[in-house]
């Protein structure tokens, strides 16, 4: 028996068409990437965000020390790899030949995260400046509650107090606020109906504008009563300053970021147990009762604290053995944390970036 010499044949030009297509799909990668990868990373970026501005909240609740540290930069790269395979036998006769090719494409995304702890001069310039009385009224006309920007951002207006005392490491003694509450909420009530404007006049002066449906009402009075100041008038000027500086104006002292969260760190609800281990300050009112600190953020913020994982938070954070969040129904506590948010980036200004002083990659 004369032997056969084995054919092997060809792949069809269809089927080399179709790997060359499967090769050509990379043209299309760089779209399909930032699909796929930019809304996870601006959600990590939030999430994260939002985690470390609470537990840092927390911290300080416990008179433990803070520390941020920022994402300063995010890159990745992309690297592709086309594969194209062939595989040829010997069929059961010439016309059926076992013959095929192949074709694909993969391709790695390579992240680099760079990172910058705030301290030095850019944690002075961020958190130990106080707010300005331009961010003050540049959030009031984003819509922001008069009432909630006073309450986490003024320590005192015309020498009336908003807890002075809580800007700093929770105190001993039960801080004054009473009055100041009262005029917040005055104030509030007359933006809901439109009867007040805030903004800059005459340049550079910032004042406090009453319609005259405002001065008819008795909330006008109790305002100019609790201030101090002239009555009668539609516009007041207001200044920077810790003292009242004449009869017709309104003198504000502003928080920095640093005594906005320690402020805010009066809403967290430590446990019981850790009050009893003395983790915190025992603070007292003047009768020497206990101070329920919930009396002076309530309505602002509310951070609760439970030893399982909450299934409806909206930010948490596991701390000390306890986790600690804030309820994803909890509307005003959300608002307030987003506010405070909008400050931290607010206080970044238009300073240099942040140099990266620890860059990590991710991966092999």
């Amino acid at each position: 028996m004369l032997a056969r010499t084995p054919v092997i044949h060809k792949t069809s030009v269809p089927a080399l068409l179709i790997a060359l297509a499967l090769m050509g799909g990379c043209t299309n990668l760089g779209p399909r990437a930032i699909e796929a990868g930019r809304a996870d990373y601006n959600t990590v970026l939030r999430d994260t965000t939002d985690q470390q501005l609470l537990v840092n909240l927390v911290r300080l609740r416990y008179r433990d020390r803070p520390y941020f540290l920022e994402v300063s930069a995010v890159t990745t790269q992309f690297a592709f790899s086309p594969q194209l395979s062939a595989t040829a036998g010997i069929g059961s006769s010439p016309d059926d030949p076992d013959a095929t090719l192949s074709g694909g494409a993969g391709y790695e995304e390579r992240p680099t995260i760079s990172y910058a702890p705030l301290q030095g001069d850019e944690f002075t310039r961020r958190l130990l400046t106080p707010i300005s009385l331009e961010a003050l009224v540049l959030l009031s006309h984003s819509g922001w509650s008069v009432e909630r920007l006073l309450r986490m951002c003024v320590q005192r207006i015309n020498s009336i107090p908003n807890a002075v005392t809580a800007s700093g490491p929770t105190p001993d003694i039960a801080p004054d606020y009473e009055r100041f509450h009262e005029l917040a909420v005055l104030l509030r009530n007359l933006q809901l109906t439109d009867d007040i404007a805030i903004g800059f006049q005459q340049g550079a002066t910032a004042r406090l504008v009453f319609t005259d449906r405002a001065m008819a009402s008795s909330a006008y009075r109790n305002i100019v009563e609790i201030l101090g100041i002239t009555p009668g008038r539609s516009q007041y000027d207001i200044v920077p300053g810790l003292r009242q500086m004449g009869p017709d104006a309104i003198s504000i002292q502003t928080r920095s970021l640093n005594g906005i969260l320690h402020y805010l760190s009066h809403a967290v609800a430590v446990p019981a147990l850790h009050t009893a281990d003395g983790l915190v300050t025992d603070t007292r009112d003047s009768g020497g009762l206990p101070f329920d600190w919930d009396d002076l953020t309530s309505g602002l913020l509310r951070i609760e604290a439970d030893r399982e994982p909450p299934d409806n938070a909206a930010v948490k954070v596991r701390y000390r053995d306890h986790w600690f969040y804030i309820a994803d129904n909890d509307l005003p506590s959300k608002s307030t944390f987003s506010l405070l948010a909008q400050l931290f980036a607010l206080q970044a200004g238009d300073g240099e970036a942040l140099r990266p002083v620890l860059t990590i990659p991710v991966g092999d």
